[in-house]
């Protein structure tokens, strides 16, 4: 099964270095020290952009491989949060962590991130 979002992707004229500050750090599930070592981006807004500070957008998505160890607990009726450690376990990249990864990357912002998923 494959779940996707679409996230704006930050507009690479007007890209510029951004803190974030510790609340918006913390209300992503991130570690408050991250914004010391870890390049983060904003678009300033620009004519190319129609200064919102995005152009373009991108997918983050997730695939959930249904293994027959996860078949058996569906059938099971097993609860999610079983079912997605089980995932984890085998590989499964949950959507929120290849949000973060486009934020790392420089790609997006935690803001763009947070408004579609949600940090658990």
């Amino acid at each position: 099964m494959l779940a996707q979002r679409l996230v704006r992707i930050i507009c690479t004229h007007c890209k510029r270095p951004a803190t974030p500050s510790r609340e918006l750090l913390e209300e992503s599930g991130l570690d408050p020290l991250l914004a010391g070592r870890q390049a983060f981006y904003e678009g300033a807004g620009c004519i190319e952009c129609g200064g919102t500070g995005f152009k373009g957008r991108m997918a983050i998505c997730e695939l959930l491989n249904l293994s027959d160890p996860i078949r058996e607990m569906i059938l099971e009726r097993r609860p999610s949060s079983e079912i997605k450690k089980l995932a984890h376990d085998e590989g499964m990249r949950f959507l929120r962590e290849s949000a973060v990864d486009k934020v790392l990357a420089g790609a997006t912002t935690l803001r763009e991130i947070n408004k579609v998923t949600f940090v658990e």
